[in-house]
């Protein structure tokens, strides 16, 4: 795919969008960049807008400490994220909508039913990937390593 030519939109979808879709919208955008041999920050001229959302969020809020802290120890940052609700305006023209759990997929099938936007679970093997809120670094390293082995799979789907 030519990704000068056409521009790919994908939406990480959770819950309050503190932890699992921040983190997953950051390394998704460290996983990209470094195959497409390029820095974060210059995805968007490479076709790519990777963004993040909650079903049950509050605009304005900021990441988890304990997801800002896993995050580092992978070399991307939380420190400018703010949490989103998730909008029409956020999710129209997506390519893809992640989601975390079954749950998010039936509330976000409810919610935008009469929109034509290609919604799936995050996870391949269609497993729910658990909330570490309001858990311990370990809980978050291994929520963060879920997402990532996922995340892994979805560059090489999207860059095949």
């Amino acid at each position: 795919m030519d990704n000068a030519k056409r521009r790919m939109k994908i939406v990480f979808v959770c819950t309050g969008n503190t932890c699992r879709s921040p983190m997953a919208e950051v390394v998704f955008k460290k996983l990209l960049a470094e195959k497409l041999g390029c820095q974060i920050q210059e995805l968007p001229d490479k076709g790519f807008d990777i963004l993040s959302g909650g079903l049950a969020a509050y605009n304005g809020m900021t990441a988890s400490p304990n997801a800002s802290v896993v995050v580092q120890k992978l070399g991307v940052s939380l420190e400018d994220h703010q949490s989103r609700y998730v909008d029409l305006e956020l999710i129209e023209h997506s390519d893809a909508v992640l989601v975390m759990t079954k749950n998010h997929l039936d509330m976000f099938q409810d919610r935008f039913h009469d929109q034509r936007i290609p919604v799936q679970m995050l996870s391949f093997s269609g497993s729910d990937i658990s909330d570490p809120f309001g858990g311990d670094e370990k809980v978050y390293t291994q929520c963060l390593s879920e997402i990532e082995e996922n995340l892994k799979h979805l560059v090489f789907k999207i860059l095949s």
